[in-house]
Parts: C-alpha cells; sequence; structure tokens
C-alpha cells in the first residue's frame, strides 16, 4: 500500500545521504554499515560519533552545525520503521523553513510563468499553505497502469 508516509520515508533517506555523502546501501562496506538509514540512526545517539560520521568535505560553523543537526533530526524521524510514527510532509516543511530566513531562487527562467518566484521562500510557503491543495495523511495514490 502506498501512501504518502512512504514518500516521507524517502525524503528522510534523500536527507541522510545529503548530510553524509553516502548511499542508501553501499556494499563495499563491513555488513554493519552496509545500510544508510541503519548506521544513521545508530549514529545519531552519539554527537562526537556523528561529527565524524557527516560528509567531511561540508565545512560547518556553530551556527551551521546546529541546524545539520535538527535536519538530522527530522531525517530520523521521516525513517521511522512505522508509518504512523513519521510526520507529515508539512511538518518537514514547517521544520526546514524555521531554519531559512530568506531564499531566492539564484536563476530565475524566463519562461517561468509562477508569480511566486519572486518572493521569499516564508512567502512562498504561506503562499503555498493557504491554496486550496492538501493532502491528507489518509490519502492514498492509486497504481498507474501503463
Amino acid at each position: 500500500k502506498v501512501t504518502t508516509k512512504v514518500d516521507v520515508y524517502a525524503y528522510g533517506v534523500i536527507l541522510m545521504e545529503m548530510i553524509t555523502g553516502r548511499k542508501v546501501l553501499d556494499d563495499s562496506l563491513p555488513d554493519d554499515e552496509t545500510h544508510l538509514v541503519t548506521i544513521f540512526r545508530r549514529n545519531m545517539l552519539d554527537k562526537e560519533k556523528f561529527r565524524k560520521f557527516v560528509d567531511p568535505t561540508l565545512e560547518l560553523g556553530a551556527e551551521a552545525w546546529k541546524s545539520l543537526l535538527e535536519v538530522a533530526d527530522l531525517a530520523r524521524h521521516c525513517t521511522a520503521r512505522e508509518q504512523n510514527q513519521r510526520p507529515d510532509m508539512c511538518h518537514c516543511v514547517n521544520r526546514l523553513s524555521s531554519l531559512l530566513d530568506e531564499w531566492k531562487p539564484t536563476e530565475v527562467d524566463d519562461d517561468d510563468e509562477c508569480e511566486t518566484s519572486e518572493m521569499h521562500l516564508n512567502q512562498q510557503l504561506e503562499k503555498w499553505r493557504c491554496d486550496d491543495f492538501t493532502i491528507s495523511d489518509s490519502d492514498t495514490f492509486s497504481t498507474f497502469n501503463m
């Protein structure tokens, strides 16, 4: 059964990949370190161990490290074993948006007719919240016949 909670899990995995610079499955590592989600969740228990687990190419100051820990905690919640323990995507957006002060696209496509391209991220989120389109937890996606 495919639900929005499956997408939340996948999003958590993507966040983990971005934080660590690792693939979700890496057969070149020892068996107990092959699965990113398992090793990520284990390393989050110890902040110093987790610091060594983060992608070494990331140059993080104190404020950036604090934000990264917030994103890592979100990734951990998104990949909860039970679907009902995973957050809604709206919660993910709200949690991440609180980490941003201002965001503007670096390059706007001339063909882009969307009036939100000049808005700050928080303004875009507010507009999104006000739009009629919402997905509830109980919504599921049907299988496409191709």
